[in-house]
């Protein structure tokens, strides 16, 4: 399945009161004077320039009138871990950038938890010792690490960090809307990666490494623990620098919103014999966003890409069941239960649902193990790269996170459970008409059923046989107001 990050939605931001009349103009207004100049330039071109005047524009005048909207372009920044392109929906909170624990003390807490010291996860998700290090760094983005953090690290030993870049001071003091501090924020991790790279480069030109000083001494000695001729061991390294934004504040914003749906999740994973740690992976796929949307298609908590959603639940125009978080999981379920019955091996399964059955059944002809471990040692080629070797990982990060996160999130509000009533229909009905005869507004019918956002902004009609999910009471109210003909009701799945 694919996965993506939202971004945040255009907003309406006020910068200040004060400000001269003759300046009062908006940054959608000042875009579109200078758009004749911009389309002269290529693309690249055309937006470095753009963002370059903009903030120029804030620097020389540093408040626009409150009233008027700023049309601010969108970060294309990864946010979740093994996105490789954003997607529409919701962003977390932005919140103060956590403050980092001692390492020493905050070593201990992962310790404690990797290790699932209150039995609290069944032995088929511990940690082996061939994944623990992959399994702490992803740990430490999900719950040490927020948005202010970027993480440069190896591509290939995700857990060797050359360098956390903390923005904190240019996301909170610096000039200029949200979208515009983020940027620079971005900025000045790519600079820092770039001069991680080139002092890799320069080491891997070197015939021996005594006297190395500042930041070449430094990356010696931590790839000092990879085994192999240094030379090639720096070449390696310098291609596979990457910058990894940290995840706490989304996660945090995932375990609010997840306990609205775990409960039913669990029971449906339960009724099909799947282990119920397995409903933790929508924290990996859209941290519980139920606005999840990828740029190739994938949609909902489960990402699900549409040819799988046509395959097994309605996906049109007007209805699209992958945006139900709990139909959603009825369909991952399913998948899940098919993936293992033909790998035998839950990190091979949870791997498939990111990568693809037959890929994994590639690598494992290939490698000639189903050990994820040696796979992901000796099969990085083709499809299986680094969000395919890192998703099991991932998962198990995201589970033991979620399962002790009272030890590190604190206090977190959690969401009760969104109880409700399914009932099939069994007729053709209108979504107006739904609205009349149960006296419930479009909102209300959509905080129940996501899946028909479309239909009730187009006023279309369900389908016969459509679940429709309702708060509870209405479902008798439903059936009581209306004739027997046209609806029959059918307990949860």
């Amino acid at each position: 399945m694919a996965r993506r990050c939202p971004t945040a939605p255009p907003r309406v931001t006020k910068l200040g009161d004060e400000f001269n009349n003759k300046c009062r103009i908006s940054q959608l207004q000042f875009k579109n004077y200078m758009a004749p100049i911009l389309l002269r330039t290529n693309e690249m071109l055309a937006t470095n320039l753009q963002n370059w005047i903009i903030a120029l524009f804030f620097a020389l005048f540093g408040r626009i009138s409150a009233a008027a909207p700023i049309d601010a372009p969108q970060p294309s920044n990864e946010l979740f871990p093994l996105s490789e392109a954003p997607v529409v929906g919701l962003s977390a909170p932005r919140t103060e950038a956590p403050k980092l624990e001692s390492i020493e003390r905050w070593q201990k807490l992962r310790s404690i938890i990797l290790r699932d010291f209150a039995s609290r996860i069944s032995n088929e998700f511990h940690v082996g010792e061939g994944l623990r290090e992959r399994t702490e760094f992803w740990f430490d983005v999900y719950t040490r690490y927020g948005e202010a953090h970027h993480l440069i690290h190896h591509a290939l030993y995700p857990w060797i960090v050359y360098r956390v870049v903390d923005a904190t001071a240019t996301l909170q003091d610096g000039k200029g809307p949200p979208w515009l501090r983020q940027k620079q924020a971005e900025k000045m991790a790519q600079l820092q990666a770039r001069e991680i790279r080139r002092a890799l480069w320069r080491l891997s030109k070197r015939n021996e490494f005594s006297g190395l000083e500042g930041l070449e001494k430094d990356l010696y000695h931590q790839l000092a623990q990879l085994p192999g001729p240094r030379k090639k061991i720096f070449q390696v390294a310098a291609r596979q620098v990457r910058s990894q934004l940290g995840q706490k504040d989304f996660f945090q914003a995932g375990l609010v919103n997840s306990s609205r749906y775990l409960p039913y999740m669990e029971d449906e994973f339960a009724r099909l014999n799947l282990p119920i740690e397995l409903t933790r992976m929508p924290f990996v796929e859209s941290s519980f966003n139920e606005n999840a949307r990828s740029k190739v298609g994938a949609s909902g908590i489960w990402q699900i890409m549409p040819r799988t959603g046509r395959a097994y639940m309605i996906v049109n125009n007007t209805i699209d069941e992958r945006n139900s978080p709990l139909k959603a999981t009825v369909i991952a379920g399913r998948l899940l239960h098919s993936y293992n019955h033909q790998l035998r091996s839950w990190p091979l399964t949870i791997t498939s649902y990111n990568n693809g059955i037959g890929n994994i059944q590639k690598a494992v002809r290939k490698v000639g193990s189903n050990d994820l471990t040696e796979i992901i040692a000796r099969y990085h080629r083709g499809e299986f790269r680094f969000a395919s070797s890192n998703f099991y990982t991932c998962f198990l990060a995201a589970l033991y996170a979620e399962k002790y996160h009272e030890l590190i999130f604190k206090e977190v509000p959690r969401e009760p459970p969104q109880d409700h009533e399914i009932l099939r229909l069994a007729g053709r009905t209108s979504v107006r008409h739904l609205e009349k005869i149960t006296g419930l507004l479009a909102k209300d019918l959509l905080r129940y059923n996501l899946d028909i956002k479309a239909a009730l902004r187009a006023g279309g009609a369900l389908p016969r046989g459509f679940q429709l999910h309702l708060p509870p009471g209405y479902k008798d109210r439903l059936m009581r107001q209306t004739s027997t003909k046209d609806y029959s009701s059918q307990p949860s799945a």
